[in-house]
This record gives structure tokens, C-alpha cells and sequence, in this order.
């Protein structure tokens, strides 16, 4: 399990806004459920499986590069 810090999430929503995404497409698109992340967005879930940061972390890096 991983705690999630406040900063890490702060990244995953600026993203989500310059992409305007919705709480679903960011799920589909991070590979995660899209339930999982509207309580991780909201700040109601702050420790997650490791395989769910994972997957988070990869999405950001890679939007990074973009």
C-alpha cells in the first residue's frame, strides 16, 4: 500500500484540468477504476494499492514528456 501525497495528486488534477479531462477519460486513460480516482481526486482515498500508483505515476510521467 502507498500513501498518496497531496502534491502528487495537486500534479494528476493540474493534468486533468490542462487536458480537460473527465474524472472517467483520466481513469480509462491511467488504467485505473474511474471510482478509485474520483476518491483519490477528492481527496477521500490516500492510500492506495502500489500497482494503483504505478499506474498513476506512469500516466504522469508520460504526459510529462508531452
Amino acid at each position: 500500500m502507498k500513501t498518496l501525497e497531496s502534491k502528487f495528486v495537486k500534479k494528476i488534477l493540474i493534468a486533468k484540468a490542462l487536458k480537460r479531462l473527465s474524472i472517467k477519460e483520466l481513469a480509462k486513460l491511467s488504467g485505473i477504476n474511474h471510482v478509485t480516482m474520483s476518491k483519490i481526486l477528492s481527496g477521500e482515498q490516500t492510500i492506495v494499492h502500489q500497482s494503483t500508483f504505478d499506474k498513476l505515476n506512469d500516466w504522469l510521467l508520460q504526459e510529462e514528456k508531452k
